[in-house]
């Protein structure tokens, strides 16, 4: 399977694993993805590869599918170099979309449009797999297991910070790449400031990003009082952060990968979601029904609808959710 695009979106197409190892247990399954998710996903049960590359091109599809002789390969997110890298690479069975210029490079088309999300993208991803009569009626999750050693380092990051990992804290994801639309820096700022003005439920927040997004998050938190309840860190890997997610009482962002992989160690979310719908929680929403999404009621592109939601709504839900489960 090739899924080449960004976190979400290859978790959210792991549930095909599971279906395809449902319907044919003795299937070896690969999967082919871009470098920074591979240390997401390489041992997750079910795959028995994962091929990382750093830059996706025709040449370097070509060459794994070379080097391990494919009888099917599967495009879930195609893209031109994919589609012409699985042919150059004699994969003999390729499935993708019907509906590009250059299908003609899948022997095997799916005709099916996404664009007007009726169903998630889990449930689109498997569909990709009716013509191989894969019915999988179990409920759609994923499940990423977390390792001590993992849970140990992304702890020992925090703690040269002053942090206890033997209280409570909440996970709060603030950047987002774009791909819909997330809810503003003002807003992030309220919230901050009405979770330190509580002195009764005096949870600790964790504040995660990149070190591309260290300049963002410390613009807000630059504006903040002076405190010893918010830590940030930014130089986390994946593993490292799925460990950090688990521990978390809850876990608050945009629609962006790390909320997936707060659902997938069985964290509870809150989803701050677009009214757009091509990026609404119906297509994009997390894998768990342990979540509380907030969504502007209507689209409107002449403003910001994200400014719908409320700080102070999300800020009460926050709080009671942290009394009723200390």
């Amino acid at each position: 399977m090739c899924r080449t695009d960004r976190i979400g979106d290859v978790l959210l197409t792991l549930p095909m694993v599971n279906a395809l190892k449902s319907r044919f247990p003795y299937t070896k399954i690969d999967m082919l993805v871009q470098q920074r998710v591979y240390e997401l996903i390489y041992d997750y049960p079910g795959l028995n590869n994962v091929h990382a590359i750093d830059k996706v091109t025709a040449g370097k599809v070509k060459a794994v599918c070379k080097a391990n002789e494919y009888d099917l390969a599967i495009a879930v997110y195609p893209t031109f170099e994919v589609a012409l890298g699985l042919y150059l690479g004699g994969v003999k069975y390729r499935l993708g979309t019907g509906y590009r210029w250059y299908s003609f490079l899948f022997n095997l088309p799916h005709y099916q449009h996404r664009k007007e999300a009726l169903k998630h993208e889990s449930a689109y991803n498997l569909d990709l797999l009716n013509d191989f009569n894969v019915v999988y009626d179990k409920k759609l999750d994923v499940v990423l297991q977390v390792k001590n050693e993992h849970l140990e380092s992304a702890m020992g990051k925090l703690n040269v910070l002053g942090f206890n990992e033997n209280e409570p804290f909440v996970v709060i994801h603030i950047p987002s790449l774009g791909s819909a639309k997330v809810w503003s820096n003002s807003s992030f700022k309220q919230l901050l400031e009405a979770i330190l003005a509580n002195v009764n439920n005096c949870y600790k927040v964790v504040l995660t990003g990149t070190m591309d997004e260290e300049e963002q998050v410390k613009r807000i938190t630059a504006q903040l009082p002076v405190n010893n309840r918010i830590f940030e860190v930014f130089d986390l890997n994946l593993k490292e952060l799925a460990a950090l997610l688990s521990k978390a009482k809850l876990f608050l962002g945009n629609s962006t990968g790390p909320i997936h992989i707060a659902a997938a160690v069985g964290t509870f979310v809150i989803g701050l979601y677009s009214p757009v719908k091509v990026e609404s929680p119906l297509r994009w929403g997390p894998l768990t029904d342990k979540k509380k999404i907030f969504i502007p009621d209507e689209d409107d592109n002449s403003r910001d609808v994200m400014n719908d939601i409320e700080p102070i709504e999300v800020y009460n839900f926050i709080n009671n959710y942290m009394e009723l489960n200390k």
